[in-house]
């Protein structure tokens, strides 16, 4: 039995254990909230078998709303430890920190602003978080949210765009976490790209820098965005023999089979380097 195969069986038989439906059925986001409830092994192998961190429900929630909503604390922090992103709304365009206001869940609320949660973001009907935790009476959640949104509007810097705003977001991920953060929260995109449309996680990988790798993906990067030739940061690690960063994103839901313009995968371009470490990485995570 391969070992791809095998391991969607096992993980097959403890998520329905626990009453609730594989990834491939009707509620793959439970299947995420399982994993991360069952502990890091367990998460990360329903990731590298292909699961995205963010699947969605068809309200367009996500494992880390759900977790938030629950005040689970554990499961958030785990969930943004691979790559959850912090700042996704769902169809009534609540973001996680929203889902934890409204619940009063200040751990869970302090975890998700540490992890750049907007603070100020607003949902359909216009509410910010801060709103939520006051209309229901969460004096201690809603201090925190004040403290925040006084915090973040007195320091954030100018929205960056384009190579410009690719290579702030680069710099401030190698400078430390509140760096990315404080960027982040002006407005500049995680995931800005330059004319050819590399981001500053493609960088990183393309340079083999792990801990940057993983502060980005842990501050919402995607991991399965492409350049104008079709490359994906899984590729440009892959390429040059980076295993750790391989790892990494193939933890966030790096997609093993994604072609670039050549048709060439990742495994691809690991064998063709002789990057005999990295080539087995790929293949246990189901690589063709």
């Amino acid at each position: 039995m391969k070992k791809t195969h095998y391991l969607r069986v096992v993980l097959a038989a403890v998520l329905f254990a626990g009453g609730v439906a594989y990834a491939d059925g009707p509620e793959p986001h439970k299947a995420v909230l399982r994993a991360a409830n069952f502990g890091e092994q367990q998460l990360e192998q329903l990731l590298t078998s292909g699961v995205a961190v963010d699947v969605t429900d068809d309200d367009g929630e996500t494992a880390l709303m759900e977790a938030a909503d629950k005040g689970n604390l554990a499961a958030v922090k785990l969930l943004l430890k691979h790559g959850a992103q912090v700042n996704r709304k769902d169809e009534d365009g609540k973001t996680a920190l929203m889902h934890a206001a409204d619940e009063g869940r200040t751990p869970v609320v302090q975890a998700l602003l540490e992890a750049g949660a907007d603070v100020a973001a607003k949902d359909k009907d216009g509410e910010t978080a801060l709103m939520m935790a006051e209309e229901e009476h969460h004096t201690d959640t809603a201090d925190v949210l004040r403290r925040a949104s006084k915090t973040t509007s007195a320091a954030t810097p100018a929205a960056l765009t384009g190579k410009e705003g690719m290579k702030a977001v680069l710099r401030a991920a190698n400078s430390g976490e509140a760096a990315l953060r404080q960027l982040l929260a002006g407005g500049t995109a995680i995931d800005c790209a330059d004319r050819d449309g590399e981001t500053a996680l493609m960088e990183a990988a393309d340079k083999g820098n792990l801990a940057v790798v993983t502060l980005l993906l842990q501050c919402g990067a995607d991991a399965n965005h492409r350049d104008h030739e079709g490359k994906s940061a899984l590729m440009e690690a892959a390429s040059d023999g980076y295993t750790e960063v391989v790892k990494a994103l193939l933890a966030a839901g790096a997609d093993v089979n994604a072609r670039d313009e050549d048709g060439e995968t990742a495994l691809m371009k690991a064998q063709e380097d002789r990057h005999a470490d990295t080539e087995a990485v790929l293949r246990a995570a189901g690589a063709k």
